[in-house]
C-alpha cells in the first residue's frame, strides 16, 4: 500500500469548490485526461454518505480501468472519505482560507489488485501526479467559468 498527500489553495470560496467536488458530470472537463467518466450507482442519503460511485479512467500505456468508490464520513460542505472495492482510501478536505480562498487537503492510500499490484509504486506516483494535477485543473475551471454554479 502506497500513501500520499498534498494540500492545494485555490482561489474560490469553498461553496464553489465543494459545488464542483460533487458535480459528478463535470468531471470530465477538468479531470481529464485521466478520469473520463463518472456515474452514480447509489446516490447515497441526503448528505452524500453511502453514495457509490462508478468512475472510469486511464492509466499509462492506454489501459483502461474502472474504479467502484463509496463515500461516507461526509461533512456537507467539508469533505469526504471515499473507500475503493481494492481497499484504497481517500480523504478530501475543504480548508476556508477567507472569503474567495480554500485550501483543499487531499491524501489517499493506494492499495491496486492483481495484476496491477505488481506495478503498485510506479502505479501510485502516476495516480498520485494526476490527482494533483486534477485538483489544480479543477481551480483553473472555476477560474474560466465565473458564471458557475447559476
Amino acid at each position: 500500500m502506497k500513501e500520499y498527500a498534498y494540500s492545494v489553495d485555490i482561489p474560490h470560496p469553498a461553496e464553489r469548490v465543494w459545488t464542483l467536488m460533487n458535480d459528478y458530470d463535470r468531471w470530465p472537463e477538468f479531470a481529464k485526461p485521466m478520469v473520463t467518466g463518472i456515474s452514480i450507482a447509489e446516490p447515497g442519503d441526503e448528505t452524500g454518505n453511502g453514495l457509490i460511485r462508478h468512475v472510469r479512467f486511464k492509466l499509462p500505456l492506454g489501459i483502461q480501468g474502472t474504479s467502484i468508490e463509496t463515500v461516507h464520513d461526509v461533512e456537507p460542505g467539508v469533505g469526504y472519505t471515499y473507500t475503493t472495492q481494492s481497499r484504497t482510501v481517500g480523504k478530501l478536505r475543504l480548508e476556508k482560507l477567507g472569503p474567495d480562498s480554500t485550501r483543499l487537503h487531499f491524501e489517499e492510500k493506494v492499495k491496486l489488485n492483481w495484476p496491477f499490484s505488481w506495478f503498485e509504486c510506479r502505479l501510485a506516483k502516476f495516480i498520485a501526479n494526476y490527482n494533483r494535477k486534477t485538483m489544480l485543473n479543477m481551480s483553473q475551471w472555476l477560474t474560466d467559468h465565473p458564471e458557475y454554479p447559476d
